[in-house]
């Protein structure tokens, strides 16, 4: 997915449509990294993405919630994602278009999205959401059912030439109780963010297993627990 894109559809091929396609054409290829696929790993798994057999997750863990979207062309909603699982994407203020490579760009001002996957009702979770942006940089903060985390960059390379910025890459982490969807928050830093991969997981946290030695403590003051119970009866 080239930051470098025309616009994809006629209808909007206005005054606004072509500005935008020749500030996206000042940019040079050359000077970025591989965009439409991950160049970092994240959340211990390294999968490209670039395609449905090198997912980031390779392998979900049992019950979890997993969607990526590698090619966005849906506007302002895609509700396909490209790899594993279903969520709803869109873009909620109208100002971002759809570019012919898979991108959401925002020419005028800065864009915002809201991502909402099937969750769990109950239980303790590690959810993290994953995002790939070139030019503008995401925003720090991002929202998970209201509740705020403030992003790690996994990986950031500057583009020269052109109007510059960044290729990133961007990880939220929450650890929540599950209460349903899980429905995300994230906007651009500015205008000229181009949305390149969104990706969201969600797996249960698996309760600690104590060591022998924190086994055999317990029972040595289960013992005498009921040592002193005996003596006072």
């Amino acid at each position: 997915m080239s930051f470098i894109q025309h616009l994809s559809t006629p209808s909007l091929r206005t005054a606004t449509g072509v500005a935008a396609a020749l500030a996206l054409s000042a940019l040079s290829t050359p000077a970025m990294a591989t965009a439409g696929q991950w160049d970092s790993a994240a959340a211990g798994h390294n999968g490209t993405g670039t395609s449905a057999s090198t997912p980031w997750i390779s392998a979900p863990a049992e019950g979890s919630s997993y969607a990526e979207w590698n090619a966005i062309y849906g506007y302002p909603v895609d509700d396909t994602p490209d790899i594993a699982g279903a969520g709803t994407l869109t873009e909620t203020t109208g100002s971002g278009f759809p570019t012919s490579g898979g991108n959401i760009y925002g020419f005028s001002g800065a864009t915002a999205f809201t991502l909402d996957v099937a969750g769990a009702t109950s239980g303790l979770f590690d959810v993290y959401l994953r995002v790939s942006t070139v030019g503008s940089a995401a925003s720090d903060i991002a929202t998970l059912n209201g509740v705020e985390a403030t992003r790690t960059i996994t990986f950031s390379e500057a583009i020269t030439g052109g109007f510059g910025g960044t290729e990133e890459e961007s990880l939220w982490h929450w650890t929540l109780d599950a209460t349903g969807p899980w429905v995300f928050s994230f906007t651009g830093s500015a205008a000229h963010m181009s949305l390149d991969q969104v990706a969201v997981y969600a797996t249960a946290v698996t309760p600690a297993v104590p060591e022998p030695e924190t086994w055999a403590l317990m029972a040595a003051g289960l013992l005498a627990v009921g040592a002193m119970s005996r003596r006072r009866t």
